[in-house]
């Protein structure tokens, strides 16, 4: 039985979506003004597996992940690099993909542009006037919050007396700060993008957003919507006030899942501390299976930290993977091992269970190292054949599906003459017993970036 956190009620649930197996699933994508950061991809990592594991499950999820295109913070750059914000939203889209395809991250089936949903998001404006939560200004419309009796129910948010009259009209918030938000916003500066409407040209404030694009692309009522932790307030507490008070308080969304905070070195990621890490930057330096993998050994909830250090510790062990399945790639003969068999079914088992337990991947590694463990030791014991190096690749790539962290593959490598020389005067002296001198040529070896593993197959390398 598959159980998910629901933020909404704060407890662990079973995952009973509303229409049989079919899943609807919305997760707030990028505002496109500029490359993604490191935190983004921790969150489109996290759903991404979770996506992928329903889909392993028997789930059939239509993913949406909507693209922020006029906002604020768009239009300011724009004017920086002296760009049209549509120019601007096509540069930054193109690496947005770019970074997912690199960062193993399957595509949604749906990329939602705000610019694209002008209509939709009028009508639904109009809608919320015409029901009596939304109020017309000067400057533009605004939700009228007190109007909303379950308003904070997501967030714990508690409105303790009516705010009408008081508003926030930009993107930006005060945190914990509860303000009647901003719905359309009229146009200020004649340079500045604007669509036509019945309150005059503007554009639409950030909140109204993401509840027109869902509906639109997977109806009123969602089973899971997704998001980073600090979207919960007033993001998400925004969406639910809108959606339901438009379709008259239909649960708006079942299942609301929050990705935790990604620190580096211990502290929030901001440009000021000069520790923010872009997408590309992060993929310049390390290779982007091995984020993945740093991001898929913690619980997508919780707060991690980013470090030089950590991304070490993460290559030795995403090395020590690839060199396993690199040996049962190479694993022949027909002795077979009944305990084998039993070891993979135990292993699938452990990890299903803690996957189906709110997606504890922490428990699932646990469980997949201690197979690599036990196979590596009865590999070591000739107690191993092709058969049984079968079942454990067959297993890892099935669970491949959601992970996304294994290669199969092995890579054309080759070596030098001098090198493929040098190995084979190793082999001599090792057969000689003449330890120090073959330790020698190891270290040359290194230097010219050739790593060899001494095995009960033999000797193996390399490339560092």
């Amino acid at each position: 039985m598959l159980k998910v956190y629901n933020t909404l009620g704060k407890k662990k649930q079973e995952f009973k979506p509303l229409h049989g197996k079919k899943v609807g699933m919305y997760v707030c994508g990028p505002t496109v003004y500029g490359p993604g950061h490191i935190g983004h991809a921790r969150t489109y990592i996290a759903f991404d597996i979770i996506r992928r594991y329903f889909e392993f499950s028997g789930f059939e999820v239509k993913y949406v992940v909507n693209l922020t295109d006029i906002h604020d913070d768009m239009i300011k750059r724009a004017k920086e690099q002296r760009i049209t914000i549509f120019e601007l939203a096509d540069k930054n889209i193109a690496l947005f993909f770019k970074d997912l395809d690199a960062l193993g991250i399957k595509k949604a089936d749906v990329y939602p542009r705000v610019t694209e949903h002008i209509e939709e998001i009028v009508e639904f404006v109009k809608a919320l006037e015409e029901k009596g939560f939304a109020y017309a200004t000067d400057d533009g419309v605004y939700y009228d919050i007190s109007k909303f009796k379950d308003y904070g129910k997501l967030s714990g948010i508690k409105v303790k007396e009516q705010k009408t009259g008081t508003r926030v009209e930009t993107d930006k918030y005060e945190k914990d700060k509860v303000q009647d938000f901003a719905l359309w916003k009229k146009q200020k500066q004649p340079d500045e993008p604007a669509w036509d409407s019945p309150w005059g040209k503007g554009r639409p404030g950030w909140h109204i957003e993401c509840s027109v694009m869902s509906s639109k692309h997977l109806g009123e009522q969602l089973d899971i919507h997704g998001g980073a932790v600090d979207l919960i307030f007033p993001h998400h507490e925004n969406e639910i006030a809108q959606s339901e008070a438009r379709s008259g308080k239909k649960p708006f969304v079942k299942y609301w899942l929050h990705s935790g905070f990604l620190n580096v070195e211990g502290q929030k990621m901001s440009k000021s501390l000069g520790n923010f890490i872009e997408i590309p930057d992060l993929l310049e330096k390390h290779d982007a299976r091995a984020f993945r993998f740093f991001v898929s050994g913690l619980h997508y909830k919780s707060r991690i930290d980013f470090s030089e250090k950590a991304m070490e510790k993460v290559d030795r062990t995403l090395e020590k993977w690839d060199l396993f399945v690199e040996r049962l790639m190479d694993i022949r003969g027909e002795k077979e091992n009944p305990e084998a068999k039993t070891l993979v079914d135990s292993t699938r088992k452990e990890v299903v269970a803690a996957m189906d337990d709110d997606f504890m991947l922490p428990n699932a590694w646990a469980a997949l190292q201690k197979m690599q463990t036990a196979v590596n030791k009865q590999i070591d014991s000739g107690k191993f054949g092709e058969g049984n190096a079968k079942q454990v690749l067959d297993l890892l790539k099935e669970l491949n599906q959601f992970l996304g962290v294994f290669k199969f593959e092995k890579e054309e490598q080759e070596l030098s003459k001098g090198q493929q020389e040098l190995i084979n005067q190793r082999e001599t002296l090792r057969r000689e017993k003449k330890w120090s001198e073959s330790d020698k040529i190891r270290e040359e070896l290194a230097k010219q970036g050739i790593l060899i593993d001494d095995t009960t197959d033999g000797t193996k390398w390399r490339k560092a």
